[in-house]
């Protein structure tokens, strides 16, 4: 069957139109799905943060209650009675403490609060051991106590007028009951099977919304060895079921614990999936309209055709038509061309996607992804290049007194004179705070040593937005060897950055071979 040219026409309208919606479909949800991801990190370890701040300020209130209450013990210490009383006074006015206890300096149980059967037993368990020794305020690692709970003991020393140690008034929690924890942690901001956990300084999970989990050591996770090493941040992360998860964490320095707050990334992947169905469902009237006026110039473009076979027809009948039928040549280069500038539209905005990923929303430099992108593409073309690391010395000292926003105009600042000593065919890239990369293509380690000490003279010589000088220290390397690794090179150029730094800032140095 001879096919007409409308029926090409549309065809090729169809497959056009289904190709660039593909496209920017599966463009707009990559990036869609990267901005969710991070902004679910970031929001994650927000909200780790404050749940950290808010959990601390909750023991360094129950700390405070128990120092204050401490006088009154130390006087009490040899009337059992009045001893009981006033830890019930305090554990009625205060619900943070599951029960009170006052041990003696022999360890001896002296009172308690509710009664739990321990009054006049020594404590051989690790939390009164810990008291009885340091002598401070602290709060100790979970144990199991004598009574058989898992518990956390916040303890303050008692001493009296002399100065003698009588020894310690405490607060206990207990882990896997109703417990203060649990009243800060318990509810999570979002219903999306998002959760909060708190794991100890050796690796125990103390707070679980699945109680069976609370006292089960979790030490090989990622996260957790993080906490353990008193650092906060956020990450993908696997939990004990082998689930994904994208993670917040904070670590708080009263308890030395962290607070975990993960959302799975199923559920931030979906959203990303949910935006590109409403954005394809919103364009679909633009859709439906675009392929009514479609049709409508389809049959504008073919009459012409039909005109022309009518006329031929008339003519084998002996007929002469006397009508004007205009060529479709130019209707078809039209057309064309229409298809063509629409599809350039199309792809100018996948590659405006693409853009902004590549750079930095700050400076207008180029980022970390694009960095490791262009690295890689040089290596992989044999192609030699120097890298110059650059760090702005003393910034935390500009964001503390001026503000983070000078700090910001400081980067742009520092921005426009890496360009000022660049060429068109090197990269200058910003990785992140004040570190920022120059990536030069086919130059040697003395030409990269001219290119960093032009900066680092540039830079000093003139006023930046904080009203003064400011230096920056720039570690030089040179890649030539294809035998290296780019881990290894970044090694040896941030360790001259340090030596650069550790000499006195201010200074170029180039990094060992």
């Amino acid at each position: 069957m001879i096919r007409t040219l409308r029926f090409w026409i549309m065809l090729l309208l169809t497959f056009t139109m289904i190709g660039i919606l593909g496209i920017t479909s599966i463009a707009g949800y990559f990036v869609e799905k990267e901005n969710v991801v991070n902004n679910t990190l970031k929001m994650n370890n927000v909200y780790s943060a404050k749940l950290a701040q808010l959990t601390e300020e909750v023991f360094e209130g129950m700390q405070s209650q128990l120092q204050v209450k401490a006088f009154e013990v130390s006087a009490d210490i040899d009337d059992a009675t009045k001893l009981t009383e006033e830890l019930d006074v305090l554990l009625s006015s205060n619900k943070n403490f599951n029960s009170l206890s006052v041990v003696n300096r022999d360890g001896v149980v002296l009172a308690t609060s509710p009664e739990v059967g321990i009054v006049g037993s020594k404590l051989e368990t690790p939390g009164p051991k810990e008291a009885l020794y340091e002598r401070k305020n602290l709060i100790s690692a979970p144990y199991q106590a004598q009574t058989g709970r898992l518990l956390v003991l916040i303890s303050t020393p008692l001493w009296n007028d002399k100065n003698e140690y009588l020894g310690f008034l405490s607060g206990t929690i207990y882990l896997q009951e109703e417990n203060t924890i649990r009243d800060i942690l318990g509810d999570h901001y979002a219903p999306d099977d998002s959760y909060v956990w708190v794991v100890d300084r050796n690796g125990m999970v103390i707070y679980h919304p699945n109680a069976e989990k609370i006292g089960t050591h979790v030490a090989e996770n990622d996260v957790a060895q993080k906490i353990m090493r008193h650092e906060s941040g956020a990450q993908n992360v696997l939990n004990s079921d082998g689930q994904e998860y994208l993670a917040g964490y904070t670590f708080i320095k009263a308890s030395k614990w962290g607070v975990v707050s993960q959302t799975p990334i199923a559920v931030s992947v979906k959203s990303a999936a949910d935006v590109v169905s409403r954005m394809l469902l919103y364009a679909l009237p633009f859709v439906i309209f675009f392929f009514f006026v479609t049709i409508l110039l389809t049959n504008g473009l073919a009459s012409p055709l039909r005109k022309l076979a009518l006329y031929s027809a008339s003519l084998r009948e002996g007929q002469h038509m006397q009508t004007a039928i205009p060529t479709w040549y130019f209707e078809a280069k039209q057309l064309n061309e229409t298809i063509r500038e629409y599809a350039e539209w199309q792809q100018q905005t996948v590659d405006e996607y693409k853009e902004r990923s590549y750079t930095d929303a700050l400076t207008g430099l180029k980022n970390r992804r694009y960095q490791e992108e262009l690295i890689a593409k040089w290596i992989h073309h044999k192609k030699p290049f120097s890298l110059i690391m650059i760090d702005i010395d003393h910034f935390k000292k500009v964001n503390d007194t001026y503000g983070h926003q000078v700090g910001d105009e400081v980067l742009v600042f520092l921005a426009e004179k890496m360009r000022e000593v660049v060429r068109s065919e090197d990269v200058c890239v910003r990785l992140g705070g004040e570190e920022f990369v120059m990536l030069l293509a086919e130059t040697d380690h003395m030409e990269a040593l001219k290119v960093a000490e032009r900066l680092r003279r540039n830079v000093a010589a003139v006023v930046c937005p904080t009203n003064d000088i400011i230096t920056v220290s720039l570690g030089v390397g040179y890649y030539h060897n294809p035998e290296e690794t780019v881990d290894h090179l970044f090694e040896r150029v941030d360790k001259a950055l340090y030596r650069a730094k550790a000499e006195g800032r201010n200074r170029v140095v180039l990094a060992d071979e």
